[in-house]
């Protein structure tokens, strides 16, 4: 997450909202009520009901790799996301849900998650690559959204009284925590692909692509659309840091 900008950039059939926010862990405060019932270090918000609502928001909805929705749904939305982000977090916890119930479910819209490092970078650079590379090998059994929104949901507020992205809280266990609450996921092939030389290479790719794709912070919204339109979405740069589901089904209008 990089601060203070809010931008719109286009090229294409593709409309880009890059979104960002001044200081680590501020728009836990924008998010709806599910977050606020998440205490200091995430404790208050179990992990049991974590998964209760991921799998309710997620089951029946086809998933492969990094790409959540049916393949050949009309719009493509893509996310560059850093996993300890609060701002994607945010996201995550607000309009993203709505959107993939609304949009994604219906077969409208697919959503892919694609690797950006910027959160990470703070406190826990050690372990971006760990924690992209593990979100991945569970996509490797079609189950990287739940990964990515467990590890979300569950995302702490602070540690020890510190903003928890100054924190170096990401480890191995920390890690496997996450995939042992994935409905379904197959551990032992999950383990098995943490060193896998194309996850990485993938994470290593879309961190390039970040650069160029992204290059004020994450999250970072992409809609593509099929038909050949594209228009720029709020030129006046007003854009809220976190996009309701009225102005993604806008972007989503705006290229159908």
């Amino acid at each position: 997450m990089l601060g203070g900008v809010v931008a719109v950039v286009i090229a294409a059939v593709v409309v880009v909202i890059i979104i960002s926010s001044s200081g680590a862990g501020t728009l836990k405060a924008l998010t709806p009520s599910k977050l606020s019932n998440q205490a200091a270090d995430g404790a208050g918000y179990s992990p049991k009901a974590a998964v209760a609502d991921v799998k309710s928001l997620l089951d029946g909805i086809p998933q492969s790799g990094n790409t959540l929705g049916k393949p050949n749904a009309p719009v493509t939305i893509t996310e560059f996301g850093d996993l300890v982000c609060s701002t994607c977090d945010a996201f995550a916890l607000s309009s993203e849900p709505q959107l993939i119930q609304q949009e994604v479910r219906t077969g409208k819209v697919k959503l892919v998650f694609r690797a950006d490092d910027t959160a990470s970078g703070t406190a826990n650079q050690s372990e971006w690559q760990a924690t992209q590379v593990a979100a991945s090998s569970a996509g490797l059994q079609d189950k990287e959204w739940y990964y990515v929104l467990l590890i979300y949901d569950e995302q702490p507020i602070t540690i020890g009284g510190q903003d928890a992205e100054l924190v170096p809280y990401v480890s191995t266990s920390y890690l496997q925590n996450r995939a042992e609450q994935v409905p379904g996921l197959n551990l032992t092939k999950w383990q098995a692909n943490l060193g896998n030389s194309t996850l990485i290479k993938q994470a290593q790719t879309d961190l390039s692509a970040a650069k160029v794709e992204a290059p004020r912070g994450t999250p970072t919204i992409i809609v593509t659309g099929a038909s050949g339109q594209s228009q720029t979405y709020d030129s006046t740069g007003k854009l809220s840091a976190v996009p309701t589901i009225a102005q993604l089904k806008q972007l989503i209008a705006q290229v159908s």
